[in-house]
């Protein structure tokens, strides 16, 4: 176990711990022309490992590290499209991006820290807390950076996974084989882009919070800001404390609960105790035990569920409030708690009293050079529109995953849906594993502890691979068929984005919802560490089953 003490040269220099734009731009813009530029003139490099990890976020990092310490298997690598570690805390670099999950629990549970700035602390704070742990661990030597994955085929003979690559900046090709897979490309990744009509027309600067540039001048301009989910809560209050715009207009798209700031007792305990790992892992299980309880409003209509629902609604309510009573109508949700993602807020609310904002609801009809008209015929002066609406979720769910019989990951869930058993296996496609994959999410709790379960579950089924006493291990059909069934039917029953909850929500599309565990993380934690060996098949090398 480590505690890791932050040198704070974020917040000095925050512009060496995010993206450059050009960097992001070419992965996750509209065209990404990084991701086509291959050279077939260049030698194609080979290589191999045990592990194969693709993806250097918490999820990327967390399989590495726990192979590494835990599995003592030192033979990993890991491929990252960018050329740094962080996923999402890297590339997403807009204005206020902070994490809303306190960090105490939003970290690794191996790699507290005892120096946090905020409860909640900003992007790059987060980037230098997870750029520590890479080098406490010496990820840099297990990892090649700016590469991009572009297929994945297992062959089943041989037991081996051979993944066709490219470098993105040269172009050059790459083959790697490993034993085992581990997909960790995360969820929240490519940008969901602004569609109105004339966009095209407007002459000032487009922004995705997703794709922030940070050369653009705000001072004096006239902004409007698309959305008014998670990224448009922390946008707002930092572009008019921090970027003297000359006005800012927000479209509100929808209603979202917004939950106030994070109680004053938690920042107090954390700063009793943390100056040893003992009292960090006590103000982290408060802290989980605190959220936990809040699970019974994402199910059903028994008593404690509605008295939480209600508990936590009130709560939302009477805090909204605060905001210019004006707005009230278009803020408060009428849906049931927990419906959309919830909103910790540190800012918005406060935010809403000042005199250069302004907040409608009214529709867009077109967009034009210098501003926006809406469908009562108002005009919106315009010098930037900055799009807060938020990411493709299943764009993040098509990965190039084959095996050598014919079995296809995007078919499956092209044809069934996008799930996952044990949101870690998926049937036909053996030695393989997902890390914050389909139905990952949750409501309440924090993704990076999920993110570690999911990592224990893997290491769990793949040890008997790496250790040479089994050639591969796939989940039985029928099992993950059932895991699907179940998952989707409790999940009609919750809030989450559903006609129960009473809203749309990212969360679901019209056919499922792959985003969401419908149960508490403390089932998730057992389901995790207690693996159902039954359904699951091993295959010896002399191919014969058991």
């Amino acid at each position: 176990m480590t505690t890791i003490t932050l040198t704070k040269d974020s917040h000095k220099h925050p512009e060496n711990y995010r993206i450059k734009l050009q960097d992001s731009t070419g992965v996750l813009g509209e065209d990404p022309k990084a991701l086509k530029k291959i050279d077939n003139k260049l030698p194609t490099i080979k290589t191999s490992s045990n592990v194969a990890v693709i993806g250097a976020g918490f999820g990327g990092m967390a399989t590495a590290i726990k192979t590494m310490k835990e599995l003592k298997e030192n033979d990993v690598r890991i491929f990252e499209r960018h050329d740094n570690f962080g996923g999402t805390w890297y590339a997403n670099t807009y204005p206020g991006c902070a994490s809303d999950i306190p960090a105490v629990w939003y970290s690794f549970s191996f790699a507290l820290t005892s120096n946090w700035t905020r409860v909640q602390p900003p992007q790059y704070e987060m980037e230098e807390y997870i750029l520590r742990v890479a080098k406490e661990y010496k990820l840099k030597e297990k990892i090649r950076f700016n590469t991009s994955v572009d297929e994945c085929l297992f062959d089943e003979d041989t037991g081996y996974w051979t993944l066709y690559a490219h470098d993105k900046n040269t172009g050059q090709k790459l083959e790697h084989k490993a034993k085992i897979l581990v997909s960790c490309t995360g969820v929240l990744v490519h940008p969901m882009h602004l569609k109105e009509p004339g966009l095209e027309n407007f002459k000032g600067k487009y922004i995705h919070s997703a794709l922030w540039d940070h050369s653009v001048d705000f001072k004096g301009k006239n902004v409007v800001v698309f959305g008014n989910g998670c990224s448009a809560n922390q946008v707002v209050p930092a572009l008019l404390k921090d970027y003297q715009p000359a006005s800012l207009t927000q479209i509100v798209r929808s209603k979202h609960y917004v939950m106030p700031p994070v109680p004053k007792i938690l920042v107090m305990i954390y700063g009793l105790l943390r100056y040893t790992f003992f009292g960090l892992q006590l103000v982290r299980w408060f802290t989980v035990a605190v959220a936990e309880s809040r699970f019974p409003l994402f199910r059903g209509e028994g008593p404690i569920s509605r008295l939480v629902r209600w508990a936590n609604r009130r709560m939302s309510v009477n805090y909204m409030k605060k905001a210019p009573k004006k707005y009230w109508d278009m803020l408060i949700p009428d849906y049931k708690v927990g419906c959309k993602r919830l909103i910790f807020d540190y800012g918005y609310i406060p935010a809403l009293h000042d005199p250069r904002l302004k907040l409608t609801n009214e529709r867009v009809d077109k967009v034009v050079a210098d501003g926006i008209y809406l469908k009562d015929g108002s005009f919106i002066k315009a010098d930037i529109i900055v799009a807060c609406t938020g990411y493709d979720v299943p764009k993040s769910f098509t990965l190039p995953v084959k095996t050598s019989k014919g079995a296809s990951l995007k078919t499956i869930w092209d044809e069934e849906g996008v799930g996952a058993y044990r949101t870690s296996l998926v049937k036909n496609i053996p030695n393989y594993f997902i890390v914050g994959g389909p139905n990952i999410g949750t409501g309440h709790a924090s993704v990076v502890m999920s993110i570690e379960h999911g990592v224990d579950y893997y290491m769990k089924i793949a040890k008997p691979i790496l250790q040479g006493k089994e050639k591969s291990v796939v989940v039985k059909p029928e099992a993950y068929d059932s895991w699907f069934k179940l998952i989707q039917s409790k999940l009609r029953e919750s809030v989450f984005g559903t006609a129960f909850g009473g809203c749309t929500s990212w969360y679901a599309d019209q056919k499922i919802n792959f985003t969401v565990y419908p149960f508490s993380q403390i089932h998730f934690w057992y389901i995790t560490h207690f693996p159902n060996y039954r359904d699951l098949v091993y295959n010896h090398y002399d191919k014969k089953n058991v």
